[in-house]
């Protein structure tokens, strides 16, 4: 098993999003926007997600994965 990954707590939306913006290439503009929405959606309770959250949705949606193969895969990569 891989080392584990440390990311580092996202206190903002705008944090969150320039997040986002760094896997924004692997996504299309739909999954893009709608992985910003959830992002936005979370933010309204003031749950901000940090890089591995956002890493998880882009999984998802990039390889069509449930939460739970997602998250499989992180865990798998050391990032859980």
């Amino acid at each position: 098993m891989p080392p584990k990954v440390i990311f580092p707590e996202v206190y903002s939306f705008e944090e969150s999003i320039a997040i986002l913006n760094k896997y924004k290439n692997q996504l299309t503009k739909e999954q893009y926007e709608n992985t910003k929405s959830v992002i936005g959606n979370h933010a309204i309770e003031s749950i901000y997600l940090n890089e591995r959250d956002i890493k998880i949705l882009v999984d998802m949606d990039v390889h069509h994965l449930s939460s739970e193969e997602a998250i499989q895969r992180a865990r798998e990569r050391g990032e859980f």
